[in-house]
C-alpha cells in the first residue's frame, strides 16, 4: 500500500512516501537539488518485490520545507537528518539506497549506525573523499550558471545519462530534473566537494556495494573505486553504458537491487561476528 504524507522532523514538514512490505525497508536518498521523484519507478518496483520502501525529500527539496538554517552545504548534516528520520519512522535494519550525494549520505549514515543497517547500495557517490586542494568558496548567485539554472540542469542531465539510455528516456529524465532551486542545488554541490569521511569509513560494518556508471562524467568511476578501496568489505561494480542516474536509467533496476541484497544476505557480514 502506497502512502504519501508529511512528517514533522526538526520542527519542519518533510514529505515522505512509504510502501509497506514483508522484507526489510529500503530508504532511498536522492541526488543534489532533486527530490524523491527520482525513485518513482524504482519504489513501485521494489514494493512489488516485497520490500518496504521509504522515499523522503531532503529539507528544502521537492515538497519538504527548508532546514531551519536555510540551504544545507554539509552532507554530514543530511546524514544526521537521515538517522533521525530512521528513528522517527522506527525502521528496523533498513537498506540504504542513494545516488550521487545520496550515495555519500548513505555511507555517512552507515558510519553512524553499526549493527543497525542491512546494507548500503551507493550509486556514483559524490563526496566522501573531500576536496582536491583548497576547499571551494561558499556559493553565490553567479554560481547558478548561465543562461539559466534550468538550462544547465536540462543539458547537464542529457549529457550525464549513459549511452545505453534511449533518447526519449534521457529527455524525460532531463525534463523531470528541471524543478530545482539554485540555492539548494549549489549548496548541495558545495557539500559534495567538501564532504570528507575517509577516517570514518572503517566504522562501517554492514555490507556495502558501490556502483559506478561507466559514462558518468560527474563522478568518475576511478573516484568510486577509491572509495571502495577504503571500505575493506565493500564490493565495487562498473555499470557499462550507464551514467550518473542508474535508478532512472536502468529499466530493471528493482530486480538488480534484489540480486545485490541477496549477495548481502549470503555473505557473512561483520555485524554477525562482531563481539
Amino acid at each position: 500500500m502506497h502512502n504519501a504524507d508529511y512528517l514533522d522532523l526538526d520542527g519542519r514538514s518533510v514529505f515522505v512516501e512509504t510502501w509497506q512490505g514483508s522484507r526489510p525497508t529500503v530508504l532511498c536518498v536522492h541526488t543534489a537539488g532533486q527530490s524523491g521523484v527520482q525513485y518513482r519507478d524504482v519504489a513501485a518496483g521494489l514494493a512489488g518485490l516485497g520490500f518496504g520502501v521509504v522515499v523522503a525529500d531532503l529539507p528544502g527539496h521537492g515538497r519538504s520545507e527548508p532546514a531551519a538554517g536555510g540551504p544545507v552545504s554539509d552532507l554530514s548534516w543530511y546524514a544526521g537528518w537521515c538517522v533521525r528520520l530512521i528513528a522517527a519512522l522506527d525502521l528496523r535494519r533498513p537498506y540504504l539506497l542513494g545516488c550521487s550525494i545520496g550515495g555519500s549520505i548513505a555511507l555517512d549514515v552507515a558510519t553512524r549506525m553499526p549493527g543497525e543497517l542491512s546494507g548500503v547500495v551507493a550509486l556514483d557517490p559524490s563526496g566522501v573523499l573531500g576536496s582536491d586542494g583548497r576547499p571551494p568558496p561558499l556559493p553565490v548567485l553567479e554560481d547558478s550558471a548561465s543562461p539559466s539554472m534550468r538550462d544547465r540542469t536540462y543539458y547537464g542531465t542529457i549529457e550525464a545519462c549513459g549511452r545505453s539510455v534511449p533518447a526519449d528516456r534521457a529527455e524525460l529524465i532531463a525534463q523531470m530534473h528541471c524543478r530545482e532551486d539554485w540555492h539548494i542545488t549549489v549548496s548541495d554541490i558545495h557539500g559534495a566537494l567538501t564532504h570528507d569521511i575517509r577516517a570514518e569509513l572503517a566504522d562501517i560494518t554492514c555490507p556495502v556495494r558501490l556502483l559506478a556508471g561507466e559514462d558518468d562524467f560527474f563522478v568518475p568511476p576511478s573516484r568510486v573505486r577509491r572509495i571502495a578501496d577504503l571500505i575493506p568489505h565493500a564490493v565495487y561494480e562498473l555499470m557499462p553504458g550507464i551514467g550518473h542516474y542508474p535508478m532512472e536509467e536502468i529499466p530493471d533496476f528493482a530486480p538488480r537491487f534484489e540480486r545485490w541484497v541477496k549477495d548481502f544476505d549470503a555473505a557473512s557480514t561483520l555485524d554477525e561476528v562482531a563481539p
